[in-house]
């Protein structure tokens, strides 16, 4: 048997004085406020889990980065520029149409970087989002002398999504390039100063037009182009997320996570406002507990200064929808239209996830660790196959969802934020339970193990025969044996015994849904009667369930 032990989740506190520029789940470009996690998927495969981007500060050296028709920024050789041709990735419709001139030559736009200081072996990564039109290819230079001689350059090829050549004495150094729907492409390269005593001044970005054969120097004949916008220039040889800048260069702050175990982040509103002592609130007027989470109703009107937990003015429901899925029980759900996004700071090596009492089509999780990025990324589909042999059934018998997702996969990290993401498309995803913790293996479950629902409705019979129920919830119960090395059997009762009366997740058997329960150890007994494995029988009462 194996036991998540949830670590016990509050509000953690993340900052980020700046916005932030993230993909949704459409693979658009989209800001995200300050002081907000930023949850990106991946443009290049939506079905993957989106998970928290965490980065360090990073500074946009180049100006202008969506205006490529600014004289004061940008110059070049041989090029028109057709401005705001095309919508961008963002959706807006930004993108210039970078065109080569009809004369032969080599065709290019470029910026030069004033004002830093330079040392041998600092990296640079230049990036630029590009859709091909009539040209399909172009090339990213990284100059650290100017006049074309020292530097780094890098092709792309915008029909097929491929790090090209080019022409021969193309090298690249670091390239990569990421699709985006719409045929849009990030390329970026990374380039290394070199000789700085004899360059210090400046440094300069370029984008080329290439031919249909990777050649940079030809006759630009009806004005051949491709799409161009957002680009980015910042030091260090990691790609960092899209900043935008327009007359001078910026800075974006790091992400910072606060200290403490709990929910960093989650895209399911606030629809009550938390209690002021010092607000006056009408009859039925609901409000939360920012302490406990609980959202309360008003009683009468012209309520003001009222304690919480005075009955004659205020009417105790249940948790905040955001944090229904966060209680103890599995009755109250959180809701969301389409998706339900939680990034949570565990602050503990966590391995096990559960999630249960849900209506769901999908679960994705994913772990981001602040220094090593994506280290984990599962996608698990909820539908149950519905028949095993059957045309008949498989074509027409009722669609069938599980209703719970188990992962005890997590890599061993303890200051990583996992993201857990739960999708119904077209739909209104629910979520009862959600438990996050380490591990603990108690032993071998062994054959006998049962499980039973404890229904607590009355039914009161009248002297005709008649009758009257009141339904109320249930819950489930779990009687199970535990095969154990008998040197471990005191430890393992110490560590129930420091678990008693704490909800935690029991699994019978990985392989069995059914033998998965969510609640409290009411019984435990152990038997030594051999050597070298002993006995010990758990009574497991689950939280209720409506």
């Amino acid at each position: 048997m194996i036991v998540v032990d949830p670590v016990v989740l509050g509000d953690v506190p993340f900052t980020r004085p700046f916005p932030k520029k993230v993909y949704d789940r459409t693979g658009k470009l989209v800001e995200v406020p300050a002081n907000t996690v930023g949850v990106t998927y991946d443009p290049a495969d939506l079905s993957k889990a989106p998970w928290a981007l965490l980065e360090p500060a990073a500074s946009q050296l180049l100006r202008y980065t969506e205006e490529l028709n600014n004289g004061t920024a940008y110059g070049g050789s041989q090029f028109t520029i057709a401005p705001n041709a095309a919508t961008a990735p963002d959706g807006a419709m930004t993108a210039d149409r970078l065109a080569a001139s009809a004369d032969t030559a080599f065709h290019y736009l470029d910026q030069e970087v004033f004002g830093r200081s330079y040392i041998d072996g600092e990296k640079y990564t230049f990036s630029v989002f590009a859709r091909a039109d009539t040209i399909s290819r172009i090339r990213l230079d990284f100059y650290y002398s100017i006049g074309g001689t020292g530097g780094f350059v890098a092709a792309f090829n915008l029909a097929t999504g491929a790090i090209d050549g080019g022409d021969a004495y193309i090298e690249s150094r670091g390239a990569k390039i990421q699709a985006l729907p719409g045929g849009w492409f990030r390329c970026s390269m990374v380039g290394i100063v070199s000789q700085a005593a004899a360059y210090p001044s400046k440094l300069l970005c370029r984008v080329v037009l290439l031919d249909a054969s990777g050649n940079g120097s030809y006759s630009g004949v009806n004005s051949p182009g491709a799409f161009i916008w957002g680009l980015n220039l910042t030091p260090g040889d990691n790609l960092s997320s899209y900043i935008a800048s327009v007359a001078t260069p910026l800075t974006r702050a790091a992400d910072v996570v606060g200290a403490g175990a709990g929910l960093v982040y989650s895209n399911v509103p606030m629809v009550e406002p938390p209690y002021n002592v010092a607000t006056t609130y009408a009859k039925d007027a609901a409000v939360y507990d920012p302490a406990t989470k609980i959202v309360y109703w008003s009683m009468v009107a012209g309520n003001v200064g009222k304690a919480l937990s005075d009955p004659a003015f205020w009417n105790k429901r249940t948790a905040i929808n955001r944090w229904a899925m966060f209680d103890d029980r599995n009755s109250t759900q959180t809701s969301n239209p389409e998706e339900i996004v939680s990034v949570f700071s565990a602050q503990a090596i966590t391995q096990g996830l559960f999630a249960g009492a849900m209506d769901a089509s999908e679960v994705r999780v994913s772990m981001t660790h602040p220094t090593r990025g994506l280290v984990f990324s599962e996608t698990k589909s909820l539908l149950l196959p519905r028949s095993g042999s059957s045309f008949y059934g498989w074509c027409f018998n009722r669609l069938r969802l599980r209703t719970w997702f188990l992962t005890l996969k997590l890599p061993v990290f303890a200051n990583a934020l996992v993201t857990v993401t739960i999708k119904k498309p077209g739909g209104v995803p629910k979520c009862g339970m959600c438990l996050l913790g380490p591990t603990v293996d108690v032993g071998l479950s062994m054959m006998g193990l049962s499980t039973e629902l404890k229904d607590y409705s009355t039914t009161t019979f009248f002297t005709d025969g008649s009758s009257s129920t009141v339904e109320r919830g249930f819950s489930k119960k779990m009687s199970v044996d535990i095969s154990v090395e008998s040197d471990r059997v005191e430890t393992i009762e110490d560590d129930l015994i420091k678990r008693r009366q704490k909800t935690l997740v029991f699994l019978g058997s990985t392989l069995r849904g059914d033998t998965m329960l969510v609640g409290r150890f009411s019984s435990l007994r152990k038997v030594i009667d051999s050597f070298p494995r002993s006995k010990m029988s758990l009574q497991i009462d689950g939280v209720l369930s409506q």
